[in-house]
C-alpha cells in the first residue's frame, strides 16, 4: 500500500515546518492574549525611534513661527538691523543671528501674519 502523500508535498510540508522553526527562532509565532510577547516589544522599539522625530519637528516649526511673529512685529528694517546688531556681539550672539536671519518660510509666514497682528 502507498503512502497518499506524494514527494512534492512531502517537500512543500517540510518548508513549511522549516519556514515555521525559523519564525520561531526570531520570536514569532503564536501569543495568547494577555502575554508580553516578541510583537510587545519590537513594537515598543519601533515608538522609540519614531518618538524622537515628532517633538524635534513641533520644536523647529514652534520656532520660525516665533521668528514669523517677531519679524511681523516690527518693520523690516528694524528686524534686520537688531539681527546685524546681535551677529556683531560675541560668538553667542553670531549664533543667535544665524539663527535668527530671515529664511524664506519665516518671511512667507511673517507676511501672512503681519495683517493680522495690525488689525488689533
Amino acid at each position: 500500500m502507498e503512502c497518499p502523500v506524494n514527494q512534492q508535498q512531502f517537500k512543500q510540508f517540510d518548508q513549511r515546518l522549516k519556514r515555521i522553526r525559523q519564525i520561531h527562532r526570531k520570536g514569532g509565532g503564536f501569543e495568547a492574549a494577555g502575554t508580553l510577547g516578541q510583537s510587545f516589544y519590537t513594537r515598543q522599539a519601533r515608538r522609540g525611534q519614531r518618538a524622537v522625530h515628532r517633538p524635534a519637528l513641533a520644536i523647529v516649526a514652534g520656532f520660525v513661527v516665533f521668528k514669523a511673529i517677531a519679524a511681523a512685529s516690527m518693520p523690516e528694517g528694524d528686524y534686520a538691523a537688531r539681527v546685524a546688531a546681535l551677529s556683531e556681539s560675541g560668538l553667542a550672539g553670531q549664533a543667535g543671528a544665524f539663527v535668527m536671519a530671515p529664511d524664506p518660510i519665516s518671511r512667507t509666514l511673517g507676511g501672512w501674519i503681519a495683517p493680522l497682528l495690525q488689525q488689533q
